[in-house]
């Protein structure tokens, strides 16, 4: 899938991601989601449903403890937030790449790639243990205006995607990282889950 995909002019549909996440995504901080379901999904199994969408913040399960020390600073920014009333879209994202992850020496080999601390990916993949965590390797978009919607009661819940109501326009949008960039991290993650492999 090339790295600079065709992207649509709008999106109504959003991926349930943490606020603090979504944030590094939109900064070009990491180029990765870890996914493995939620109580609410179909058989608790989360599935690739979508191949673009937007990213739909909230603070379930955040914690300052969940990400390394140097990211910790990002907590303030959306720690007083309230998503149950609207949430604010500021990211587009486009999936590139999708991985399975079934070994623990593979969660060794992304740490260099995300804001979360080492306990974050442990305890998503331990969650039903015969389940392997979902890599997903995403493109990530600005809008260069964020778009404040409401929060309606079919939004809420654990579940990872929602259908909004109206379609956000994102014909306006700034990529996260250069093609360069993104490209060059990509490498680096493919080649560290091939070393990590390597010497199991």
């Amino acid at each position: 899938m090339p790295i600079s995909p065709i992207l649509p002019d709008s999106s109504n549909i959003g991926l349930k991601e943490w606020a603090v996440t979504s944030r590094a995504l939109g900064q070009g901080e990491q180029i990765l989601m870890l996914r493995k379901g939620g109580i609410r999904e179909d058989s608790r199994h989360f599935k690739i449903e979508h191949q673009q969408f937007l990213l739909y913040p909230g603070v379930f399960h955040e914690g300052a403890l969940l990400l390394k020390p140097r990211y910790r600073s990002l907590i303030p920014v959306t720690a007083e937030a309230d998503f149950s009333k609207e949430i604010t879209l500021s990211v587009f994202c486009k999936l590139i790449e999708t991985i399975n992850i079934s070994q623990e020496h593979q969660l060794k080999a992304l740490d260099p790639f995300h804001i979360w601390s080492r306990s974050f990916p442990a305890k998503r993949f331990k969650w039903k243990p015969r389940q392997p965590l979902k890599l997903m390797i995403v493109r990530a978009y600005k809008l260069n205006e964020a778009i404040t919607i409401p929060v309606i009661p079919a939004y809420k819940g654990c579940k990872s995607w929602v259908k909004l109501v109206e379609n956000i326009k994102i014909n306006d949008l700034e990529p996260a990282l250069s093609d360069t960039t993104f490209s060059s991290v990509l490498a680096k993650i493919h080649d560290n889950l091939k070393t990590q492999t390597s010497r199991v």
